[in-house]
């Protein structure tokens, strides 16, 4: 019995490594690829026959990367920070106040996730051009704040949040108010962090409603200029495309590897009740 136990183990650790393998692989062959030179880079070889590393100074110096980078990060860091923020408040007043009309709002700000972006891009659009925003960092920033998804899986995380601990704070004088900034949110980690990757990669990644609403390049986000690099006339350089690629892609790779110790904890606290 012992035996087969074991041998389930490796069988199961084997697995784990060909999956890992597989996934990991497009990834590799993106950086291969970024660093091969113009006339090999369609080359089905594991390794570059020479190292062009000047294919990331051009992909730097020939557009406007960098700026495009900033602009996506300013973008993305604003709506995940605000809409963390408001998603849990939201969700914690679901969860735990008593007004009239709560299972209602909660259904009504439920429905919308059924609804798909393209039926309220144009309607979007025009409230958006109503209030002035147009070609702005407003005009990205605000309409992503709102998504009902953020707030549903706060107000399930609250809950299940211990009501013992509220009531420890009412008596030691906070308001719901405070009882909900220094007691539920500092302790909502598990729920947050997942969120937080979760809406900076959406943001980073978002290339639809920025291409509608930025009109200037000096607006362009990362995958508007990722997208100009490939349809720019009659010639692409996929040396220089991938190297913008792979530029592009360190933000999101960063903020793995720095939250992924806080991802696993929170996915084993939220197994402790």
């Amino acid at each position: 019995m012992r035996i087969l136990r074991f041998d389930t183990r490796k069988l199961l650790a084997l697995l784990a490594v060909v999956i890992g393998l597989v996934m990991i692989f497009p990834i590799y062959l993106l950086v291969v690829s970024s660093m091969r030179s113009e006339a090999h880079v369609l080359d089905v070889t594991w390794f570059p026959v020479e190292f062009a590393w000047n294919n990331f100074k051009e992909a730097v110096q020939s557009t406007h990367l960098l700026r495009s980078i900033g602009n996506s990060l300013i973008v993305s860091v604003t709506v995940t920070v605000v809409a963390m923020i408001f998603h849990a408040m939201s969700g914690y007043a679901l969860a735990r106040l008593q007004f009239p009309g709560r299972k209602f709002v909660f259904a009504w700000m439920l429905s919308t996730l059924m609804v798909p972006f393209a039926v309220i891009t144009i309607p979007l659009y025009l409230i958006t051009k109503s209030f002035g925003m147009l070609d702005s960092y407003a005009g990205l920033i605000i309409p992503s704040i709102f998504n009902a998804y953020g707030i549903f899986l706060f107000r399930q995380f609250y809950r299940d949040f211990p009501k013992e601990l509220e009531e420890a704070a009412y008596i030691e004088g906070l308001s719901i108010a405070g009882t909900f900034f220094r007691i539920a949110l500092p302790l909502s980690r598990s729920i947050i962090i997942p969120l937080t990757i979760g809406f900076f990669v959406a943001n980073w990644n978002a290339y639809l409603w920025p291409l509608i609403i930025t009109q200037s390049e000096k607006l362009w986000v990362v995958q508007q200029q990722l997208a100009n690099l490939v349809g720019g006339g009659y010639y692409t350089p996929w040396n220089v495309v991938l190297a913008a690629a792979v530029i592009a892609a360190l933000p999101t790779l960063l903020l793995f590897f720095v939250a992924q110790r806080y991802l696993v904890e929170g996915i084993k606290m939220t197994g402790i009740k």
